[in-house]
């Protein structure tokens, strides 16, 4: 066991626990929906614990003992909790000169479906909790990003070396998320790939040279798109159980709903998933527009943005049924520094993004630089109470103008 990493486990396990506990109620109950039992889940996470490394399984150990809940459920969540309960997100890319900056701006939403177990007056508690993390070993790259309370993986973060990523669920027609004909839902998780990209890679060939083979060797939990960038460029990944392909882009803009656009003849149609069809091409239309002008503020503005919606079809999502449809719960935008990279920036919003953006830095999101400690980061982001504070269902209908991102 990795002592160093066992102790950083313990720092989170404590600060999280609550978080943690909520997090692991909702994982069950999406085991439950699925008719499998407990000892199952935990029959196939002891057989698959070796897709996750030493270190990563060490951190578990110690959240699992801080947090004071079953190391074999914390294990059993970091491997299958996005297998079972899939991320359904947004990203953007201004990669290089497509820029105000010259230097690639690279923004994602993170969007999620919530769970049964957290039906009553807490309404806002049906979803998943999500955290600002920092992870600095001492012989890999500094990370820091956006988690899922007692997660591992990363949703979206970003390494000191001026890497960012992203990713989300490509809605094809090789899956499906009720499981029926789904690859054995005992899979790999695209953020526990994702954070060794970034512990391990400098620039963006190498993050994705890092991630590659191990989706030729063990692929994504469920068909998905991993976007990379650096500066200069950007390459996005996109992966299934039979088929991988990428696309790399300088001085040029890109984004992703939640459909293949290299592999489209793999996609559901229209029909099916309007909203992965309807963000993808209000994203572009923002981008293209904008080419060669693009700021942070413009990835901020999409964040929040309403066009077809609010609704599933915006960017900014909100539930129209219940809380089993996927609504937005955190975003990022990175500004990429090549120069020195250290100094490039991550602005983070938790909870609704409409809401979130609007607030104050320090309320409902925060900047900062990629050479950040823990220290710097408010209490606020590191417990998920400012996710609480602004995570909400009641569509945004206020006037007040977001303040700048400086």
């Amino acid at each position: 066991m990795s002592e160093d990493a066992y102790e950083r486990g313990r720092e989170t396990g404590t600060r999280l626990r609550e978080a943690i506990e909520h997090n692991l109620e909702g994982f069950w109950q999406a085991v439950a929906n699925r008719g499998l039992d407990r000892e199952t889940v935990h029959e196939e996470a002891r057989a698959n614990r070796e897709r996750l490394t030493e270190s990563t399984r060490s951190k578990i150990h110690g959240m699992a003992d801080a947090a004071g809940v079953p190391h074999r459920d914390l294990l059993a969540y970091n491997l299958f909790e996005e297998t079972l309960v899939t991320d359904g997100c947004t990203t953007a890319i201004a990669a290089g000169e497509a820029s105000a900056t010259g230097e690639t701006i690279f923004f994602k939403q993170s969007d999620k479906k919530g769970a049964d177990e957290f039906e009553g007056e807490n309404y806002h508690k049906h979803n998943q909790i999500n955290v600002v993390s920092v992870e600095d070993p001492d012989d890999k790259n500094k990370v820091i990003g956006v988690t899922a309370a007692g997660s591992t993986a990363v949703k979206m973060g970003m390494n000191d070396q001026g890497v960012a990523i992203g990713s989300n669920i490509s809605r094809t027609v090789t899956f499906d998320e009720d499981g029926k004909d789904s690859k054995d839902w005992a899979a790999a998780s695209r953020g526990a790939y994702m954070r060794e990209g970034l512990l391990h890679g400098d620039t963006a060939e190498e993050v994705a040279q890092h991630i590659t083979p191990m989706l030729f060797s063990d692929p994504m939990s469920s068909p998905g798109n991993i976007p990379i960038a650096d500066a200069e460029k950007a390459i996005i990944l996109e992966g299934e159980f039979t088929h991988l392909a990428s696309e790399w882009v300088e001085d040029d803009v890109i984004g992703r709903g939640n459909k293949f656009e290299v592999l489209s003849d793999l996609a559901r149609s229209r029909e099916e998933i309007p909203s992965s069809y309807s963000r993808h091409e209000r994203v572009m239309e923002v981008l293209e527009a904008e080419n060669g002008d693009v700021t942070a503020e413009t990835m901020r503005d999409l964040s929040m943005d309403h066009e077809n919606g609010p609704g599933l079809e915006s960017i900014c999502r909100y539930q129209e049924n219940d809380y089993t449809d996927e609504t937005s719960l955190s975003a990022a935008i990175f500004e990429l520094d090549g120069d020195e990279p250290e100094n490039s920036t991550i602005y983070i919003a938790l909870g609704k993004p409409s809401y979130a953006w609007r607030t104050e830095e320090g309320d409902g999101w925060l900047a900062l630089e990629a050479g950040a400690s823990e220290d710097d980061v408010p209490e606020r982001f590191l417990t998920g109470d400012a996710w609480f504070d602004h995570y909400t269902e009641e569509p945004y209908e206020g006037e007040a103008e977001p303040p700048a991102l400086d």
